[in-house]
């Protein structure tokens, strides 16, 4: 007879709460779900909280450079002049709810989504706001750039997912487009993006876009014409049996990874479900033009087919439809930051995220899909020298919606000037928890590095609030 007590307590210890509710097999021991729970309990686990796996998808915009919170969300109307700046607000189908003028959009979707007003960290360049916003975690030089991608890097969020859920039907847990953003000062590709410290195999799978045309192609899906089937099948029993021959000269950790990593390519081969959804031209023109005939436009469209598609977590980067020109670059307004929002940054970001909230609302999609809309920081309450707004990441404005998130609603506030939070300050690894939990994954998940120790996925609390 098989002894059920401490003895099992202690042999689960290292599981979720959910690995624990799936071991139907332990039944026949004599061991219920209640039991399992008893289990869970003594492992100072507690109940989730409201919203636990309410989303069967996550799709994040990114608003790479810092979007300012007081021309957008959170505007100030009572300020002195060079702290509310020039624009004016504009009611919304929300009674007693204001956004910019320049949202005319979007305004008319606020039902949809819930705007938090204080999201708050202390990375004040790009590089370390970034990761610290993407991998839920803080950053241990916040004002210092790291100027490159580090083995050692905490994961990106939608590679904590990707771990958790793995590949389901030969589709990939985590996708991003059109590009990982690279740009000076850093080497390559900006941290916090990747899968850090959990390897390649959990890297998003890029879509790649092309600016000039708002084409995406994902190269992986195509087979050469001289390459049919039956080849490709044979050239993977060869890599299979050439694998083999060096398995002695490996750890056993590389041999899974080597071993992972390539299932994970020739299953992008002929994946025709992927390719069916990374397919623009199946939408209507009608939609495509709703959307915004640009690169980021069509991106928001994709990301909607891909998370219909069934994929767990897509990111969406913003790309300039227009070069930035004096002052600009992305979101970043250092100069001249009416002209920039105006002609360049808010008007195709309005489109954009207007269709997409009505759009997955029309598909029914927005009950069980959450969307975060974000940058890395907000931008200076008062206005520089060059009329525009530097780097604050005391506090930003970023949106949520889905999911059982209550849209038309507000959760957190800013002081009078929109310099920190006044009320209910949410955390990036907060927020980064709460989005984890959302998707059903329990805060107990744990994942390790290269060196086998175990750090948690992310180290805030849920905050549920944002999901109710």
């Amino acid at each position: 007879m098989l002894g059920i007590g401490r003895s099992l307590q202690g042999s689960l210890a290292r599981f979720s709460r959910r690995n624990l509710l799936e071991l139907g097999t332990l039944a026949p021991l004599g061991v219920s779900l209640a039991t399992l729970s008893d289990v869970y309990s003594a492992r100072g686990g507690e109940k989730p909280a409201v919203g636990y796996g309410r989303a069967r998808r996550c799709l994040i915009v990114y608003l790479n450079g810092g979007p300012s919170q007081l021309d957008l969300w959170d505007m100030k109307p009572d300020a002195p002049s060079d702290i509310r700046g020039e624009l004016v607000s504009i009611p919304t189908v929300v009674p007693g709810l204001r956004l910019s003028e320049l949202l005319p959009l979007t305004s008319q979707q606020a039902d949809k989504f819930k705007i938090v007003r204080s999201v708050t960290h202390a990375a004040s360049v790009h590089t370390t706001a970034l990761y610290t916003m993407l991998t839920g975690t803080h950053h241990v030089t916040p004002t210092v750039d790291q100027l490159r991608a580090t083995p050692q890097d905490h994961p990106h969020l939608g590679s904590i997912v990707a771990k958790y859920l793995g590949w389901r039907d030969r589709l990939p847990p985590f996708v991003c487009l059109p590009s990982l953003f690279q740009a000076p000062p850093v080497d390559g590709i900006w941290p916090g993006q990747n899968a850090g410290f959990l390897g390649q195999r959990y890297d998003p799978l890029v879509i790649q876009g092309e600016k000039l045309s708002a084409r995406y192609a994902l190269k992986s899906l195509e087979l050469p014409a001289e390459i049919p089937p039956p080849r490709l099948t044979a050239r993977r029993e060869l890599v299979a049996n050439l694998s083999r021959s060096f398995d002695r000269a490996m750890t056993a950790r590389e041999i899974v990874a080597h071993t992972q990593v390539t299932t994970q390519a020739y299953d992008l081969v002929g994946a025709s479900r992927l390719a069916q959804a990374a397919d623009l031209e199946q939408e209507s023109a009608t939609n495509r033009d709703r959307y915004g005939r640009h690169l980021f436009g069509q991106g928001v469209l994709l990301a909607r087919r891909l998370i219909e598609a069934g994929l767990p977590l897509v990111t969406v980067y913003w790309n300039d439809p227009t070069p930035a020109g004096e002052g600009g670059g992305e979101y970043d307004s250092h100069g001249r930051i009416y002209w920039h929002m105006r002609n360049r940054l808010v008007p195709p970001t309005d489109r954009a995220l207007a269709a997409l909230f009505a759009d997955l609302d029309e598909r029914g999609l927005l009950a069980d899909t959450l969307v975060v809309v974000m940058g890395e920081f907000g931008r200076t309450p008062r206005i520089n020298a060059q009329a525009g707004r530097d780097h604050w990441p005391q506090v930003q404005s970023i949106l949520l919606a889905g999911a059982g998130v209550s849209g038309g609603t507000l959760y957190g506030a800013s002081d009078k000037h929109g310099a920190f939070p006044a009320l209910d300050p949410v955390t990036p690894p907060d927020l980064g928890q709460t989005l984890l939990h959302a998707l059903g994954i329990p805060a107990t998940f744990e994942i390790t590095d290269q060196q086998g120790r175990a750090f948690a996925a992310s180290p805030g609390d849920v905050v549920p609030g944002l999901l109710g």
